[in-house]
Parts: structure tokens; sequence; C-alpha cells
């Protein structure tokens, strides 16, 4: 069983679950567009309503630029990284997940706890305010891909950290998007 397939029992989420697209290997800018324009089609293909499916592709595309600007590249054999998409009942859901340095988790879970701490109802204000003070990393973003997820798909931010070895853990994050948000 590779190292992935003991983080996420696959075949149980797709039979309980209606997957749109299922992708496991490493994502790349490339990658990205491939994938962006099948989950297009898809959504599309779903008749659901305009305003869910750009509510779900705009946290696609941040959750990939995340995977693309933050994922921990290693040698080993197994997948890198990992993206589900699908819909269970009413809600969409997009299940990401990637090698992270274990020295990046402390503030990583900080963040995202800062971040769940919010009131939705002050994310305009919250928003600019991060948007202003915010300085570009290294890798080109601003810092606001979490925030930003958070923000659209009017939802506390859920995520899992395992164990890979000494010096990587398997992060993978599950974000629910509903109509109703």
């Amino acid at each position: 069983m590779s190292t992935i397939d003991q983080y996420f029992d696959i075949d149980r989420m797709m039979s309980e679950n209606e997957l749109l697209l299922a992708y496991r290997d490493h994502i790349t800018e490339s990658t990205v567009q491939q994938l962006l324009s099948i989950t297009e089609l898809k959504l599309v293909q779903s008749g659901e309503d305009k305003k869910l499916r750009k509510r779900v592709f705009n946290i696609l595309v941040e959750c990939l630029q995340n995977i693309v600007n933050h994922a921990e590249q290693t040698n080993e054999d197994s997948v890198a990284s990992l993206l589900l998409i699908g819909r269970h009942n009413s809600d969409f859901f997009i299940v990401t997940g990637n090698r992270i340095r274990n020295s990046k988790i402390s503030a990583l879970e900080a963040k995202i706890e800062e971040i769940n701490s919010w009131d939705h109802s002050d994310m305009r204000e919250i928003y600019s305010s991060k948007l202003g003070k915010s300085e570009y990393s290294e890798k080109g973003g601003a810092g606001l891909g979490l925030l930003d997820i958070y923000k659209r798909s009017g939802r506390k931010l859920k995520y899992t950290i395992q164990p890979v070895n000494d010096e990587v853990s398997f992060l993978s994050f599950h974000i629910s998007i509903g109509a109703e948000d």
C-alpha cells in the first residue's frame, strides 16, 4: 500500500461520494492548467449554479497554487501530491494532499488557527487589511491563499498532518463548499 493510500481510503471515498476528479502525482504549473480545464468542464456538466461553480473553481485555483508553491519535493518513489474533487449531498469538496517539511508545521498550524478564529462577517475588512500589509514571499505569494480559501468556502479550514519520516509529513486539506454559504 502506498504512502497516500495509508492516509486516504480512496476506494471508500469514491463509493460514498460523487467524485468528479481524482489525481495522484506531482502537481506542477503545467499540470495545474490541465487539472483546471478538466475541473471546469466537470463543474459545467454538474449542472450546478454558476455562482457555486465559480466559488469551487476559485478555491481549487488557490489549493493548487498552494501545492505548487509549498509542497516539499522528495526523491521518494511514493506519490507527491493528491487532489480529489467531488460532491457529497449538496456540498462540493476539495481534498488536497502534499508533503510538508516538519519544521514548517507549527507555523502553518498557527496560521490556520488564527484564520479559523476569525468571524466571517469581518472577512472583507480582515482580507483588505492583510492584503495591504502583506509582503511577497520568495515564491511570489502574498500569503493570502489560506485566507482566501476560508473566505470563499465560508467554512473553517480542516486539515490533517501525518508524519512520513523525521523530515517530512503529509499535509491534507479538506475544503467543503456549500451552495448556502
